[in-house]
């Protein structure tokens, strides 16, 4: 059972009209921290449902963003639709939104039409550009971003060829700054009594979470950029792969000796990281030709031993089986309607284990969170008859 400071957005409520994955995963930290988190969704679903395989509109992106939320499925582009969900605005303190510049206003439910009904509303739209600007009514998206924002250049392999990383980053960052905005601008609410308006960007997340190798970039305008350490990178044992780091002389002379050299600490040449970085690939050729000798395991208990920074590189099933990750109760088994017992990663931060409840079916919820604004079963039929609402029928999968 989670304490109640573990939950420091209880009494909450949150209106989720985002998709994809930066604004819902922003508002699924809401919900496991306690806040009540309504998904709103259009008869078509958030986009996620269509995305990445599964059945019935669960799929792993789905899920993974919308645990523990509720799903009201309206369509707000009719007159009716808009009409409830700011009936439902007024009485919510957060409003999450990733509709492109204009919509929003279109619809009737831009920030200063809400904030006239609810001045104590948090406001937080999430776009890849922003509401103005050159390049507001572009398509924004994960794999854009990374490509216009030196991400793809700075993960360019072995031969300078640029590459996406391999998930969306830039989306589950913004998650994270999402939520962060939306906890500073409910604690400012506290003294003010006031709520406000965030307007938060893929490409400004994409900024931000490169802070380090972008000015590490302007610093080095024009100039190879060295290796920060050596070794830093990962090479191949006799049966996988192992990622070493020496952050400092004692660390590199430690590993030195745990691969046989020894003598590397009076090597003349290698007495500084500055003089090493200068001699990189002898140094690595020759960790590589020394790790070739033997087993993952045999050179990851070594070098621990001799506290070097080292790590086996692991796919997600091994990581899943990790001993630490274990000890940690790093994820939590969750039964997932239509998908069965799945791992669902821990919230970071959070001491005891966060109860983790499934995400919902498409509509899955809307009579019920419908009732409990106070609508009538003829004034919820009237809806569902005029395809304003969406009522998921039958049991769960």
């Amino acid at each position: 059972m989670v304490d109640d400071l573990m939950k420091p957005y209880q009494g909450i409520k949150v209106l989720d009209l985002s998709q994809g994955i930066a604004g819902p995963s922003a508002a699924g930290i809401l919900a496991r921290q306690g806040a009540e988190v309504l998904k709103i969704e259009p008869f078509s679903g958030d986009w996620s449902r269509l995305m990445g395989g599964g059945s019935d509109g669960m799929t792993p992106m789905s899920v993974s963003s919308n645990l523990g939320k509720k799903s009201v499925c309206i369509d707000a582009t009719t007159e009716d639709g808009a009409a409830l969900l700011l009936r439902m605005i007024r009485e919510s303190d957060v409003v999450l939104e990733s509709f492109r510049p204009g919509v929003m206003h279109k619809f009737g439910l831009d920030y200063d039409t809400v904030a006239a009904v609810n001045q104590r509303i948090v406001y937080l739209s999430v776009s890849g550009f922003g509401q103005d600007g050159p390049s507001r009514n572009l398509p924004g998206a994960d794999s854009v971003v990374q490509a216009m924002s030196g991400m793809m250049v700075m993960n360019r392999d072995a031969e300078g060829n640029p590459r996406r990383v391999g998930m969306l980053v830039v989306d589950a960052a913004a998650g994270v700054y999402a939520a962060q905005c939306v906890g500073a601008a409910l604690f400012a609410r506290e003294r003010t009594g006031r709520g406000r308006y965030i307007d938060l960007t893929l490409l400004s997340v994409a900024a931000a979470l490169q802070s380090v190798p972008v000015i590490d970039d302007f610093v080095h305008a024009g100039a190879a950029k060295p290796p920060v350490t050596v070794p830093s990178g990962t090479f191949r044992t006799r049966d996988g792969l192992v990622n070493l780091t020496a952050l400092r002389d004692k660390m590199f002379f430690a590993l030195a000796r745990v691969i046989g050299h020894a003598e590397w600490e009076t090597h003349p040449d290698y007495a500084t990281n500055q003089l090493r970085l200068i001699h990189a690939a002898e140094i690595n050729a020759q960790i590589q030709a020394a790790l070739l000798n033997n087993d993952t395991r045999y050179w990851v208990e070594r070098f621990q031993q001799e506290d070097v920074l080292c790590a086996p590189v692991l796919d997600y099933t091994a990581f899943r089986a990790h001993p630490q990750v274990l000890h940690q109760g790093a994820f939590h088994q969750i039964c997932q309607p239509g998908m069965g017992s799945i791992p669902v990663p821990a919230l970071p931060g959070i001491d005891a284990a966060d109860p983790v409840y499934a995400a919902p079916f498409l509509g899955e919820h809307t009579e019920e969170v419908l009732r409990s604004l106070g609508m009538q079963p003829e004034e919820i039929a009237q809806l569902e008859e005029g395809r304003v609402i969406y009522i998921r029928r039958g049991p769960k999968q």
